[in-house]
């Protein structure tokens, strides 16, 4: 399912050949592989993000223990390393961020968001319109919202 959310990731690692353990060959990454190592990612980007990582690198080092990656054709194989997991949890949190937005009637993107505004006529309590705000800055109401929660 992580894998579905971020499928680009299999873009991402669709080279590496992976020795999971001394014992196994090693092979390219299966569909549950990948899945796992989308889980370990978002997991690990939750935690860090809360500050409740219990190592480094969280679900993502454990997951990935031991394994010793092949990236690309021709390059030497080593074990996966703190770039490895700082690109991945990076992969994961642009990929979230740049998720469309999947409302039947609104905006398909952020940048749908002003022309969307545009067609209507509500204003705010203090008089300005809705369309003005939403075009000079998209996230007004975000900001709004998050100002009103803390």
């Amino acid at each position: 399912m992580p894998a579905e959310i971020l499928p680009a990731l299999r873009l991402m690692v669709e080279h590496w050949v992976v020795k999971k353990a001394p014992s196994v060959p090693p092979e390219k990454l299966t569909s549950e592989d990948l899945n796992h190592l989308a889980r370990a990612a978002i997991e690990t980007l939750s935690q860090r993000a809360l500050g409740i990582a219990s190592s480094a690198w969280g679900p993502l080092e454990t997951v990935t223990r031991g394994w010793i990656v092949q990236r690309q054709k021709g390059e030497a194989p080593a074990p996966m390393g703190e770039d490895d997991f700082r690109r991945l949890v990076r992969f994961v949190l642009e990929g979230f961020s740049n998720q469309p937005v999947t409302t039947e009637d609104g905006p398909k993107s952020a940048a749908d968001l002003a022309a969307f505004g545009a067609k209507s006529e509500e204003t705010l309590p203090d008089g300005r319109r809705v369309a003005d705000l939403l075009a000079k800055d998209p996230f007004f109401f975000a900001r709004e919202h998050l100002a009103q929660s803390l």
